[in-house]
């Protein structure tokens, strides 16, 4: 009996208390995480000084042109192309949402004939890129001059139909469709909408190929006039800035609005 109580009380006196090792695991993680804050703080703070650089290197070099660049923001052509390219946005997002919607509704159909029609839209429109697209509607009327619809005597001129404007809006329409198909089968689809938007404003850029005085057909034109190839770059880079931050702001809104919706039903 002596002997197992003298183990015993090694036994009690090698092992250390539960106490002391919670105490010391939890003093290392706080370490740890000073450690950490320390690292992440000295990389911002370093972050911080390029980027002031930075800016300071763009807003003290002459060949920037930072007072065209303001006189340009608000200059009557590029206000008429950021209109345009508004208009084109709304447009095109309303019927790329639709075709989506549409076009994934019936892939999950369950009908393989409607199914597989879907799927091959989806393949195709999504598969080529959108600036060929945009060229060869715009080039339709090479291939049918003349579109009678099927009824006799109708004869329509193509390239008095699809005018530049019109191959734009079907085109990204066609293509963004595709695109929003497969983005509105997710489960969140005000994101999925909010993604389409953007997209869809950064889109436009590529109808100034067609010759439309969008923001950046207009700022190409203006280009050819004046030669401010880099000031009126800029220009248009921070009107699709805030037209992008703007259509980010209205959905983060409405998503705002919808979950408090919500909240007072329940």
């Amino acid at each position: 009996m002596t002997e197992t109580a003298a183990d015993d009380d090694r036994v009690g006196l090698d092992t250390p208390s539960p106490s002391g090792s919670g105490g010391s695991t939890s003093g290392a993680r706080r370490s740890s995480r000073v450690e950490t804050n320390t690292v992440e703080w000295a990389i911002a703070a370093l972050l911080g000084l390029v980027l002031l650089r930075l800016l300071w290197t763009l807003v003290t070099n002459e060949n920037l042109l930072l007072g065209e660049v303001v006189e340009h923001l608000v200059h009557p052509d590029v206000l008429a192309g950021v209109w345009l390219t508004v208009r084109l946005t709304v447009l095109v997002f309303a019927l790329a949402s639709a075709l989506g919607l549409a076009v994934g509704r019936t892939e999950r159909s369950g009908n393989p004939v409607l199914g597989g029609v879907a799927a091959a839209y989806v393949w195709i429109f999504g598969g080529i890129p959108v600036l060929v697209q945009l060229l060869l509607w715009s080039n339709i009327a090479l291939v049918f001059p003349d579109i009678t619809f099927g009824i006799p005597g109708v004869h329509i001129d193509a390239v008095r139909l699809v005018t530049p404007v019109h191959a734009a809006i079907v085109g990204l329409a066609l293509a963004l469709g595709a695109y929003a198909a497969r983005a509105l089968s997710s489960g969140d689809r005000l994101a999925a909408l909010g993604d389409l938007l953007v997209t869809t404003l950064q889109a436009t850029s590529l109808v100034s190929v067609l010759a439309i005085t969008d923001l950046l057909g207009v700022v190409q034109a203006l280009e050819e006039r004046n030669h401010l190839i880099i000031p009126l770059l800029v220009v248009a880079a921070i009107w699709y800035l805030v037209l992008v931050t703007a259509a980010r702001g209205a959905i983060r809104l409405l998503g705002t609005v919808r979950r408090r919706a919500r909240t007072a039903h329940e």
